[in-house]
């Protein structure tokens, strides 16, 4: 009978240049016992096979494997059962065993350029989950949500923007606003693939026509300073802001908006106003958590106004 055990063994504790002396001292029990192991005439406690997996930078099925190979070390292994897998479990154990080896600044060239391929791999498998979550939501129908609805729009939109597929949004939305002339979220959703695009001149065509035939709406407002901030046309940008947390006292967005463009254009005094008043928002609703963020900001702002 072939004792592959016994041969991975071997070959594995050759392939990283230990003797059995060394190996044996590594595991902390006897050359003998590991000679025995590797003929094939004893086996090993289960409870050590963890140790010898590590030792020889494999996984312990490995180790039963006809010809397994000896890797750099075991973020390497661990970074090839993720690449097999894509598992998010393995992902997680490989992403802290090459955290451990930054740690211990015992890491080559090469253990960087492995790292960064797994969470290349992992930032791959991260799009398409949720690119199958929203399908997913997508699917449900407007109906059965139509703000939610048109929030996962929009997200998916953004998702195919920072992945460069920003003319597939274009045509996609250009189709439907096609299709429905009159509806207020084909408007919405063209001049936000034309913003993602960087194509302002038509983002700006569409948000003019469209305050024409939907003038009460906050969100569009909301888009239309984003999209004068991008233009350099600051005056309108806070006009059209100002008008969205008008009509709709829940859109914090343009708070945000507000607070780091008056930074942008050094204007700290207002920034911290605008910081101030977000902090109160928050307060007032019980957003403990989300308090923090702001009054950093108003923080730094009173600090830059004092210097």
């Amino acid at each position: 009978m072939k004792n592959i055990f016994g041969e991975n063994l071997k070959r594995l504790r050759v392939a990283k240049n230990f003797t059995q002396e060394q190996a044996a001292q590594l595991l902390n029990i006897s050359p003998k016992s590991l000679s025995r192991w590797e003929c094939g005439s004893t086996m090993p406690d289960v409870m050590i096979l963890p140790e010898i997996a590590k030792l020889y930078c494999v996984t312990v099925d490995d180790l039963y494997r006809e010809q397994s190979v000896a890797y750099e070390n075991y973020a390497a292994r661990l970074l090839s059962v993720y690449e097999a897998s894509r598992d998010l479990r393995d992902f997680y154990n490989a992403e802290r065993e090459y955290d451990k080896l930054m740690k211990s600044q015992t890491y080559t060239m090469n253990d960087l350029r492995l790292y960064g391929i797994l969470y290349q791999y992992h930032m791959a498998d991260c799009k398409e989950a949720a690119i199958r979550l929203f399908e997913k939501g997508l699917a449900m129908g407007e109906e059965s949500a139509p703000e939610v609805y048109h929030q996962i729009e929009r997200q998916r939109m953004l998702l195919r923007s920072q992945a460069g597929e920003n003319e597939k949004n274009i045509e996609e939305q250009e189709g439907k606003l096609t299709e429905q002339p009159h509806d207020f979220h084909c408007h919405i959703n063209l001049l936000v693939a034309y913003l993602y695009a960087n194509e302002n001149q038509k983002a700006l065509e569409v948000f003019q026509k469209a305050e024409k035939e939907f003038g009460d709406e906050a969100l569009l407002y909301a888009y239309g300073g984003d999209l004068c901030k991008r233009l350099g046309r600051y005056e309108e940008a806070f006009t059209y802001w100002d008008k969205a947390f008008a009509l709709n006292s829940e859109m914090t967005s343009v708070l945000w908006s507000k607070g780091f463009c008056y930074e942008e254009m050094g204007e700290y005094q207002k920034a911290y106003a605008v910081w101030n008043s977000l902090v109160v928002w928050l307060e007032e609703r019980g957003y403990e958590a989300e308090v923090a963020e702001p009054k950093r900001l108003a923080e730094g702002c009173r600090e830059k106004m004092v210097s």
